[in-house]
């Protein structure tokens, strides 16, 4: 069987910093391609339907390609059409619907890449690099208390509509979690709110929903469980344990804990990648990104494991740019070993 094209470099994951990624070595004038799982921008694309940035327009362009909307802050869909337009005008080489199973390193040092897409057979690609840049979203923190893997529980929030009229409690106290508890609350759900913590915290919270979510407990507005942990869940109840230790129960109909979410941990390991213990931070060079195994790099939010609040699109599009020296001098050493035909 005749063996695929050999590319300069494979792009795993086609969100922000992958395609950044693929831009910059495109420009280089290398051959790439990028391998989305689901749709472009897939970690995106299942962001909740209504979301707005917290960054600016200016902040979350690519290489200067202009994000062109009326306000300042992009919605979750015109930040979804300027990836899909930046593409098409760059006429960058992206295979949407296309999940990575395998990436090998050879005995040649180069890499073979296994897409299996539903129904068809396993499709091979091969280059020379691989640049690792999944995000962070296919695995949600989930609780660990009994009845945690009822139906009524959910993990990733949409829109408000289906929750409307109904007993939610929201689990956690950052950004996703108070914004959850704010929209429900405006629609017309009766929520309540369940937070480790005894007060919300500045660090990973917008500036403007800390008095929003403070002045609704405070008027009673949503139901504030501060310094309380969830217990256990039932089909018409909740059961949180408070800061002194006292149990309370409440009437409820679902439960949506918004905890953040992991890393792909067993993907990186099964590609030789080595992970900090506590962070799950994939090892590798803060200057060019190269991991532990030669030849392959990670980029965008993997970069810090699950330390959130430290990468986020306005400086992961930069990690080609930290990625292409590196490249290059590879791209040059094979050039006097040049990868054998087997």
């Amino acid at each position: 069987m005749r063996k695929p094209h050999l590319l300069d470099s494979i792009i795993v994951g086609g969100g922000p910093a992958g395609l950044a990624v693929a831009h910059t070595f495109q420009q280089a004038g290398l051959s790439c391609r990028v391998l989305e799982q689901g749709a472009l921008a897939w970690h995106i694309a299942q962001y909740p339907t209504f979301m707005r940035f917290f960054s600016t327009n200016q902040n979350l362009e690519i290489a200067g390609f202009p994000l062109g909307n009326t306000e300042e802050k992009p919605s979750r869909q015109e930040y979804l059409l300027y990836l899909t337009n930046f593409v098409r005008y760059h006429r960058l080489p992206v295979e949407t619907h296309s999940p990575v199973t395998e990436v090998r390193r050879e005995e040649d040092g180069t890499f073979t890449v296994t897409v299996e897409r539903e129904g068809r057979p396993p499709e091979r690609r091969r280059a020379r690099t691989v640049v690792v840049a999944v995000g962070a979203w296919d695995a949600p923190r989930k609780l660990d208390v009994p009845g945690a893997d009822l139906p009524k529980v959910r993990y990733r929030y949409t829109e408000a509509h289906e929750y409307v009229g109904k007993r939610v409690l929201v689990v956690g106290g950052r950004n996703s979690a108070v914004e959850t508890a704010l929209i429900l609350w405006r629609a017309g759900a009766e929520v309540s709110l369940s937070y480790r913590r005894t007060e919300f915290s500045g660090r990973g919270l917008k500036y403007w929903l800390r008095p929003d979510i403070e002045n609704r407990i405070a008027n009673r507005e949503i139901r504030g469980f501060l310094g309380s942990h969830v217990r256990r869940i039932g089909w018409e109840e909740v059961e949180l344990e408070l800061e002194d230790g006292r149990r309370e129960i409440i009437e409820n109909d679902f439960v949506l804990p918004m905890l953040g979410y992991d890393p792909p941990v067993g993907f990186l390991r099964s590609l030789g990648i080595e992970l900090e213990e506590e962070t799950n931070r994939p090892v590798h060079d803060p200057e060019t990104l190269e991991s532990n195994v030669a030849g392959l790099f990670v980029a965008g939010v993997i970069t810090y494991g699950n330390v959130s609040g430290h990468v986020f699109i306005e400086n992961s599009r930069h990690h080609g740019e930290l990625i292409l020296p590196r490249l290059r001098r590879i791209l040059a050493e094979a050039k006097t070993q040049p990868a054998r035909s087997g």
